[in-house]
C-alpha cells in the first residue's frame, strides 16, 4: 500500500517545481529597436536620452532615478554616470523588469585595477588599443544575481568574484541572446533542456593569467565567450545525454554545438567559434561558443573516456 501511495505522490507532485522560467512579459524597443526575446537587460550610454516604447501602453518607472510615466512610450535622459538600473513596467495583469546597463567608458579604466578590482592589463600594457569597446559593468549585491534573460543572470558570467563590492565585468549581450536561442534549438530535440550552466564566462586578463592561459586575447577577456553544457532538472552539474546514445561524452557537446551552427547559418545569433570538450577531471562535457564574428573552430580531443557517467 505504502509503495502505490507513493507512486501516487510522485505523479501529482514530482513536476510540481520542474522550473520553466518565464520570458519577459513585453515585447519593448529601446531607441526603435527592438529587444530580442528573452532578453531583459539593455545598454545604453550614460547623459543619453532614451526611449522605451511597447505597442501597448504600460506603466513605466525608474525609481533610483526617481522616473515614472504611463503610456506607449518612455522619453528620458539618463545621468552623465555608469551604474545598472532597473526599469519596471507594468500593466493590469504583469510586472515586468528589465535591467539598463550604463557602463564605464574607456577614459574611467586608466590603471590595472577599478576602484580596487584587479583587472590587469589588457595587450601589452603599453596602449590602450585592446581596452574592451562596451566598457565595464559595474556591479553590487543587489543586482549581480539579478536576470538578464529567461535563463541567465549577471553571476552565470562572473562566477569568479574578486575582494569586496563593487565587481566588474564586460558583457556581450549578443552572446547571452545565443546561449537562449541555442537551448532553444537544443529542446526541439530533446524537451527535457532546462537550463545553461556557465562555467566561465567573463575574466579578468589578470585572472586568465592566474589560472595560467597564456592567450592575451581571449574571447572571455571581452565578454564575448562562454563555456557551459546544457542540462535537465534536477540540475546536477553535468551535461545531459542530449544526443539519447546512453553515454555522457563529449559528443553531447557536439549536439550543442550543431544547434548552434543551424542558427549561425540562419543569421538569427552573431557567428563565433564552437568547439565541444570532453570530460576532464573537474567536470564533465562542456561546450564552448563566442561571438567574434567568424565560424572558428580547433582541434579538440573527441576520444572517449571509460567508465561514462550516465
Amino acid at each position: 500500500m505504502n509503495s502505490v501511495v507513493m507512486v501516487l505522490v510522485f505523479l501529482l507532485f514530482g513536476g510540481a517545481d520542474d522550473p520553466v522560467p518565464a520570458g519577459p512579459a513585453f515585447t519593448i524597443s529601446v531607441n526603435n529597436v527592438s529587444l530580442q526575446p528573452h532578453m531583459m537587460a539593455f545598454t545604453v550610454s550614460a547623459g543619453s536620452q532614451v526611449t522605451l516604447s511597447c505597442s501597448d501602453s504600460l506603466s513605466w518607472s525608474i525609481p533610483s532615478l526617481a522616473l515614472s510615466t504611463t503610456g506607449k512610450e518612455f522619453r528620458f535622459a539618463l545621468p552623465r554616470s555608469h551604474g545598472t538600473y532597473t526599469v519596471t513596467a507594468s500593466d493590469t495583469t504583469s510586472v515586468q523588469e528589465w535591467i539598463m546597463i550604463v557602463p564605464l567608458n574607456q577614459d574611467q579604466f586608466r590603471t590595472a585595477t577599478i576602484n580596487s578590482f584587479p583587472v590587469g592589463f589588457y595587450g601589452d600594457g603599453n596602449t590602450r588599443d585592446h581596452l574592451p569597446d562596451r566598457g565595464f559593468i559595474e556591479l553590487w549585491p543587489d543586482v549581480f544575481d539579478a536576470r538578464i534573460s529567461t535563463h541567465l543572470r549577471f553571476s552565470d558570467f562572473l562566477g569568479h568574484t574578486e575582494g569586496n563590492w563593487p565587481q566588474y565585468m564586460v558583457l556581450d549581450l549578443r552572446l547571452v541572446y545565443k546561449l537562449e536561442r541555442v537551448l532553444e534549438e537544443v529542446a526541439k530535440s530533446y524537451p527535457e533542456a532546462r537550463g545553461i550552466h556557465c562555467i566561465s564566462g567573463f575574466r579578468t586578463p589578470a585572472y586568465n593569467e592566474e589560472i595560467g592561459n597564456d592567450t592575451g586575447f581571449s574571447l572571455h577577456l571581452y565578454g564575448a565567450a562562454s563555456d557551459f553544457w546544457i542540462e535537465g532538472w534536477p540540475a546536477n552539474n553535468l551535461i545531459d545525454d542530449l544526443d539519447r546514445n546512453k553515454r555522457i561524452d563529449v559528443y553531447d557537446g557536439e549536439f550543442i554545438v550543431a544547434a548552434a551552427r543551424r542558427l549561425e547559418a540562419t543569421g538569427e545569433v552573431a557567428v563565433g567559434g564552437a568547439s565541444a570538450y570532453r570530460w576532464i577531471t573537474t567536470h564533465g562535457p562542456f561546450v564552448h561558443l563566442d561571438t567574434r564574428g567568424s565560424a572558428a573552430v580547433w582541434q579538440t580531443r573527441r576520444n572517449l573516456v571509460d567508465n561514462p557517467v550516465i
